[in-house]
C-alpha cells in the first residue's frame, strides 16, 4: 500500500487530550494485550503527548488518517480494512507482540519491500509449531523466523484454518499493508529495528515462481539449490536459440491467434459485452495470450508484414472477417462476421495465454528486452496498455424519462455503444423510422423532450445526431485501468496530456507536458527518460496555480520535442486520443495572420 509515496497529506495538526484519549481507548479495544501492558504503574503510555495527526490518500486512492510522535508516523486508520486501527512498524518494534505473527525467510521479506503480497510457499511455521488462528480479514505481523521484531503488517486473504504450510499449496496469504523500509516508514527518522536484521534477496527466485517458497536457503542440498537456477541458465539460450520466424510466418501466426481469441475467448455469445474494443486492447489482451506454444510463441507484430496492429486489423476488415471504426482517434473494432470461412473447422489448441511460464516468457520476448533491461525499466513501461472507457449517466428530466420509457435503469452508467443499442431499440419497439427516408427517425414526445433544445422545433432527426444529443445532455465519467490495477470510475470525460511546443527568449524553443499524473505516470522517471531520448535537458517544476499539498508538474524539454515525448506517451500507454499536441512554433499558412 506504500510501495509509492500516498498522493495526499494534508497538514499535520496535535490533537486533543480528549480525541487522544478516545483513540487511545480505540486501540485498546483492538488490542487488549497493550492495554493490560500500558496500563500497569510504571508503563508508558500508548500515545504519547503531543500525538498529531493528518488525513491521507494512498496512490491507490485508499483513505486514512495517520498519527505522528517524535517525528515517527505509529499508527494509522484505514476506510476499508476490518480492524481500522493500524500499528505501523515503529510502534510493533516498541511492542512486538501486539498482533499474531506470521514467519518467513529474509529472501522473501525482501520481495515484501518491494511491494509484493506474502505467498503462501513463503509461510513457515513459528515456534509452536502452528499459524496462529486467524480469520479473512484480521491484521497480522510477518517477521523472519528466529527474529523478534515484526517487519511488516498486512492483513489475511483467507484464514489460516485453509492454509497447508509446504504442501505444495499457493495463492496470497497476507495482503501487504506496510513494510520495513517502504514510505510510510520513510516518513519517520527511517531508524532500523532494534536488533539488526539481514533481508539480503540471495535465493529468492522461488518467491518470484510462487514456487517451493518456504524451505530456508541453508536447507536445502546443493543439487536442490542446483536444480533451483537451472531455469535461469537454460530457459535463456533456450530462448536466444528459438528459430527466426519470417514474416510470412508470423503473419499466418497472428492471424490464426486472432481466429482463437474471437472463437474460443470472445466468443459469438460474448462479443455483445465485449466489443467494441480497442485495437490495442485486442492485441494484447486477445491476440498475444492466443499464440500457440513452442514455435510462433515469441510472434510479435512487429516482425509481420504490417508491422503495425492498425494496419493488421486493416487487412482483416479487407478480407471481411470483422469491422474497424476510428473513434476519437482511436480504432476501435465493432463488429465480427461470426460466417467467415475462416472459423469453418477452427479448433483449439494450447496457447501461451494457459501456461504462467509460457506468460513470462512471451513477456521477456516481446519486449525484445533481457532481466537487466527489465529490472532498469520504469513500471509503467512495461505493464502495457492504459484502457480509458467513456461512460455517460442520465442526467436531465427528458432523458431520464427516455431511459424510464426504454425500461433502462436512471441510475447505472453507459457506454456509448449502449446508448446507441437503446435508442435503436426505442426506435424499433415505437414503430419511428420515417417512411420517406428509412434514415431519418420521427421524433415522438419523449424523444423531442431527450434531444430538442429549448425553442427548438424539429420533427426527424438521423440516429446518429439523437445518440449526440443525448450523449452531450448526459453527465460524462470515465473508467480508467492503469496496468496491474483495478479499474477505476473517475468523474467528467477524460482529460488529455498537453504536449505544448513554443519558443521563448526570442529562439529558444521548449517542449511542455502536463498531467501525466493523471495516468500514474511517475515525473521523475518521465523525466530521466526523456534526457536520454531526446539528447536534451528535461526538468520539471510545480504548475503556478495549482495545490502546493498535490501539485500539478510541469515538465519542461529543451528544443522540438514533441515526436519524442509522443513516442514515450504512446510506448507507456496512454492512448493516442488523449495525447492533445499544440505546436505554436509551426508556420501559418500563406494569408495566415
Amino acid at each position: 500500500m506504500f510501495k509509492k509515496p500516498p498522493s495526499t497529506v494534508k497538514s499535520f495538526s496535535p490533537l486533543r487530550s480528549s480525541d487522544r484519549r478516545r483513540f487511545q481507548n480505540e486501540a485498546y479495544d483492538a488490542f487488549p494485550y497493550l492495554k493490560e501492558k500500558c496500563t500497569q504503574e510504571g508503563a508508558s503510555p500508548l500515545m504519547p503527548d503531543p500525538l498529531q495527526s493528518a488525513k491521507f490518500r494512498t496512490h491507490i486512492n485508499e483513505n486514512g488518517v495517520l498519527y505522528v510522535a517524535d517525528g515517527k508516523p505509529l499508527w494509522m486508520k484505514l476506510e476499508n480494512l476490518k480492524q481500522p486501527v493500524v500499528p505501523t512498524v515503529y510502534t510493533l518494534w516498541q511492542h512486538p507482540d501486539a498482533l499474531p505473527v506470521l514467519y518467513t525467510w529474509s529472501p522473501v521479506i525482501h520481495r515484501l519491500t518491494e511491494g509484493a503480497d506474502l505467498m503462501i510457499p513463503g509461510l513457515v511455521l513459528g515456534p509452536e509449531g502452528k499459524l496462529p488462528d486467524l480469520d479473512t480479514g484480521d491484521l497480522v505481523a510477518i517477521t523472519i523466523k528466529g527474529y523478534p521484531y515484526p517487519l511488516a503488517v498486512g492483513t489475511m486473504a483467507l484464514p489460516t484454518s485453509e492454509i497447508r504450510v509446504r504442501s505444495g499449496m499457493k495463492g496470497k496469504a497476507v495482503h501487504l499493508v506496510h513494510v520495513y523500509r517502504d514510505y510510510l516508514w520513510a516518513m519517520g527518522d527511517k531508524s532500523d529495528p532494534p536488533e539488526a536484521v539481514d533481508i539480503s534477496d540471495d535465493a529468492d527466485d522461488e518467491y518470484i515462481d510462487d514456487e517451493g517458497e518456504g524451505a530456508p536457503p541453508g536447507d536445502k542440498a546443493d543439487t536442490d539449490t542446483t536444480a533451483s537456477k537451472e531455469p535461469v541458465s537454460v530457459e535463456k539460450p533456450v530462448e536466444e536459440q528459438m528459430p527466426q520466424l519470417s514474416a510470412n510466418e508470423v503473419d499466418d501466426i497472428l492471424q490464426t491467434a486472432l481466429l482463437q481469441a474471437l472463437k474460443f475467448k470472445i466468443t459469438t455469445e460474448g462479443a455483445q459485452s465485449v466489443l467494441p474494443i480497442s485495437a490495442s486492447a485486442l492485441y494484447s489482451n486477445y491476440v498475444l495470450p492466443n499464440r500457440p506454444r513452442g514455435r510462433g510463441s515469441n510472434a510479435d507484430i512487429k516482425g509481420s508484414s504490417w508491422k503495425k496492429v492498425q494496419k493488421f486489423l486493416k487487412a482483416m476488415e479487407k478480407s471481411k472477417l470483422l469491422k474497424v471504426k476510428e473513434q476519437r482517434g482511436e480504432m476501435m473494432v465493432t463488429s465480427v462476421n461470426w460466417m467467415h470461412e475462416s472459423f469453418q473447422g477452427l479448433d483449439s489448441y494450447k496457447t501461451v495465454g494457459t501456461s504462467a511460464p509460457a506468460q513470462q516468457q512471451n513477456g521477456a520476448t516481446t519486449g525484445n528486452t533481457n532481466n537487466a533491461e527489465k529490472q532498469k525499466a520504469s513500471p509503467s513501461s512495461s505493464q502495457g496498455q492504459i484502457e480509458v472507457q467513456d461512460v455517460y449517466k442520465p442526467l436531465g428530466n427528458g432523458v431520464i424519462t427516455l431511459f424510464e420509457a426504454a425500461k433502462q435503469s436512471k441510475d447505472d452508467l453507459y457506454t456509448p455503444a449502449d446508448i446507441r443499442k437503446i435508442v435503436m431499440d426505442y426506435v424499433k419497439e415505437h414503430n419511428l423510422p420515417s417512411p420517406r427516408n428509412q434514415r431519418m427517425v420521427m421524433l415522438d414526445p419523449v424523444l423531442q423532450d431527450a434531444c430538442l433544445k429549448k425553442k427548438e422545433i424539429k420533427d426527424e432527426f438521423t440516429r446518429e445526431v439523437i445518440v449526440e444529443r443525448l450523449l452531450d445532455k448526459m453527465q460524462p465519467f470515465h473508467i480508467i485501468t492503469l496496468p496491474g490495477k483495478e479499474p477505476e470510475l473517475r468523474k467528467g470525460a477524460p482529460a488529455p496530456i498537453q504536449v505544448t511546443q513554443e519558443v521563448r527568449q526570442g529562439r529558444k524553443t521548449i517542449t511542455k507536458m502536463v498531467g501525466v499524473e493523471r495516468f500514474d505516470l511517475d515525473v521523475a522517471d518521465l523525466c530521466k527518460e526523456l534526457t536520454k531520448l531526446c539528447a536534451s535537458s528535461a526538468t520539471h517544476n510545480p504548475l503556478a496555480g495549482t495545490s502546493p499539498k498535490n501539485p500539478i508538474q510541469e515538465i519542461m524539454v529543451q528544443g522540438p520535442q514533441i515526436k519524442h515525448v509522443s513516442t514515450l506517451l504512446l510506448n507507456k500507454g496512454v492512448p493516442k486520443r488523449l495525447i492533445a499536441i499544440d505546436d505554436k512554433t509551426a508556420k501559418k499558412g500563406k494569408g495566415k495572420k
